[in-house]
């Protein structure tokens, strides 16, 4: 059971409601993250700028739904992962992508790039930084602009895991 209540989109600051609407009026379902932040209108406000702001970048949607996936298996967010498999399907990726990127390093499904970001991404989210090896590589395949994006992409992975596991939420 979450820590806090999933705010109703009756209950929403009205600021937050046309939101919610909007989503219901398309047949979805409201996530539940989103519902938890309802409580703080302003943090939702921010969220869902910086969050959307992810369908415009330029780095590939595969890699970045792949560096989501690996943070959230590393930190054991089913939340997430859930919501970021079926956003990796969405993005291109087949089945074995999806669900196989705990043993990425040798596997024949990545190709160079792909399992570079799967490392990257899981040397982040467990040490911060990550090895000048790696780094070099990236930096040979990726812009400066790439780069940054790959890195936002990560943070917000371990933010949102982070929210979602310490309030307990379930999936929607």
């Amino acid at each position: 059971m979450a820590l806090v209540s999933y705010v109703p989109t009756s209950e929403a600051a009205e600021n937050i409601r046309p939101r919610f609407e909007k989503v219901e009026s398309r047949g979805h379902e409201v996530p539940n993250f989103l519902r938890v932040l309802a409580h703080s209108p302003e943090l939702l406000e921010g969220f869902i700028v910086l969050n959307g702001a992810l369908s415009r970048i330029q780095l590939d949607p595969k890699l970045r739904e792949l560096a989501y996936i690996r943070a959230s298996e590393v930190n054991s967010c089913g939340y997430c992962l859930q919501h970021h498999k079926k956003a990796g399907r969405k993005a291109g990726l087949d089945e074995r992508q999806v669900n196989e990127t705990d043993n990425y390093s040798g596997s024949e499904i990545y190709d160079d790039l792909q399992r570079d970001v799967l490392q990257y991404a899981e040397e982040v989210t467990r040490n911060v930084v990550v090895t000048d090896e790696l780094a070099d590589r990236l930096k040979q395949k990726l812009t400066e602009r790439e780069l940054v994006e790959l890195a936002v992409v990560v943070a917000l992975a371990n933010f949102t895991n982070r929210i979602s596991e310490t309030l307990r939420l379930e999936l929607s």
